[in-house]
């Protein structure tokens, strides 16, 4: 029983962590902006800086819907490993099947764009809560976690950076990489995005600017061009969670795009509890 209890657990913890990089550790309900100054360059350099501003922006492709195999691992004071299936429909739904044995669905997440479900199906309890209770205020949509997911730059409360959002954001060198942030950062915390000279996406790191929190990073690798874009296969998440230091890594494989295919977000039916958000301790605590 521990074990399954453990894996329902990492799944927690995976939504914790994904959802905690957009929304900047959840440090602030302010939405107050405060303007990024870039250091100052000349006008070939500027011209240089745009043109690969342009190209990066060109990488992100657009999609529909995407399915995928793979594995969820988490590290801290136990390293947990399972098997996974995701599902994704763009700026609508986001779906995770834990399946640690022979396939069989032990556990699953819901998230859609204005509400989100764990379901434990072996202690037959689950949580069904607004979108809110994980993004607190600030402006994170259903597209910014799928973005988180696959490794693909945003803006929040713009979407996905493309042609029209691209005037939201510069970019600056640093050393043989590209720093991308907004031109105006949220009261509380900034965000930004390292890109290499293949105008890959590396990483986006959240650092909080009040109090003393570590900064939330997700670092991205095995970047390939696929029909959506250049995509993210490897995701390693590094958090502060409760005062531990918690890891997660992301691996998909077998990605298929543009299937048809419809995400249930029916909550479970008789014989189920339904936990409050209050009580979201007792399911990450498995009793």
């Amino acid at each position: 029983m521990t074990n399954f209890r453990l894996i329902v657990k990492k799944l927690i913890i995976a939504l914790s962590l994904l959802a905690a990089i957009a929304t900047g550790c959840r440090s602030t309900k302010d939405n107050t902006l405060t303007t990024t100054s870039g250091p100052q360059v000349t006008s070939a350099a500027q011209q240089a800086l745009d043109q690969r501003l342009s190209a990066f922006v060109a990488t992100q492709g657009s999609w529909t819907t995407l399915q995928a195999g793979g594995n969820i691992k988490v590290t801290g004071s136990q390293t947990l490993s399972s098997g996974m299936q995701l599902r994704m429909i763009r700026d609508k739904a986001i779906y995770i099947s834990v399946r640690p044995m022979l396939g069989i669905e032990v556990a699953k997440l819901v998230v859609t764009s204005d509400s989100v479900l764990v379901v434990d199906k072996y202690h037959k309890r689950y949580v069904a809560e607004p979108l809110s209770l994980i993004t607190n205020g600030i402006p994170v949509t259903i597209g910014t976690l799928q973005d988180i997911f696959l490794g693909r730059a945003f803006v929040l409360g713009s979407g996905s950076l493309n042609n029209a959002t691209k005037g939201l954001v510069q970019l600056t060198a640093d050393g043989d990489r590209f720093r991308l942030e907004p031109k105006q950062q949220p009261q509380g915390f900034n965000y930004e995005f390292a890109i290499n000279d293949k105008n890959q996406l590396q990483s986006v790191t959240v650092t909080p600017t009040r109090g003393s929190s570590t900064p939330y990073t997700a670092h991205y690798s095995h970047v390939f061009t696929t029909l959506a874009g250049l995509i993210a296969h490897h995701a390693d998440v590094k958090a502060q969670v409760g005062g531990s230091s918690l890891g997660l890594s992301l691996d998909l494989k077998d990605i298929t795009w543009g299937a048809p295919f419809t995400i249930d977000s029916a909550k479970p039916g008789e014989g189920y509890k339904r936990l409050s958000a209050s009580q979201i301790t007792s399911l990450l605590g498995g009793n």
